[in-house]
């Protein structure tokens, strides 16, 4: 959200409907860095990873990939109700976070998801998403996003 905006009703794109994407980032803000580090301690809800799939628009099966979880061991968490590991949900909160920094540079969250899914020059060839599984790779799709952000040549 840009700097002087008021969130208050939330943004509401071209079909009037409230922006999901916004929303949700705007809801994070407010829950704060200390909450957010339990809950992934905790481990993050599974249903958070069927979010950020559609967020994305992406197989949840790629998802998986990148969270280094097996779709089989999906399915048994989610025959008992239970939560993804704390690694794996440290990897879905970058995705997460690094999804709303582009909606924040880009503008939309549709943009950002293509964006994020989409081969890049800049990055090897690769999508920001693959390269999210790692710091370093994070560390770079971050300061593609801030040459983007800033104008600076790539």
């Amino acid at each position: 959200m840009a700097k002087g905006h008021s969130s208050g009703a939330g943004h509401r794109g071209r079909s009037g409907r409230r922006d999901a994407g916004r929303t949700k980032a705007r809801y994070a803000r407010e829950e704060g860095p200390a909450a957010q580090i339990a809950g992934v301690r905790e481990g993050l809800p599974l249903a958070r990873l069927e979010e950020t799939a559609e967020l994305l628009q992406v197989d949840r099966g790629r998802l998986a990939a990148l969270l280094d979880v097996s779709m089989r061991t999906l399915q048994r968490k989610a025959e008992g109700g239970a939560r993804l590991d704390p690694a794996a949900s440290d990897r879905l909160a970058r995705i997460r976070r690094i999804h709303a920094l582009a909606t924040h540079v880009l503008g939309e969250p549709a943009r950002a998801a293509r964006w994020m899914t989409a081969a890049n020059r800049h990055l090897g060839g690769d999508a920001p998403l693959q390269l999210l599984d790692t710091d370093m790779g994070t560390q770079l799709v971050q300061q593609e996003l801030r040459e983007i952000e800033f104008g600076m040549p790539a």
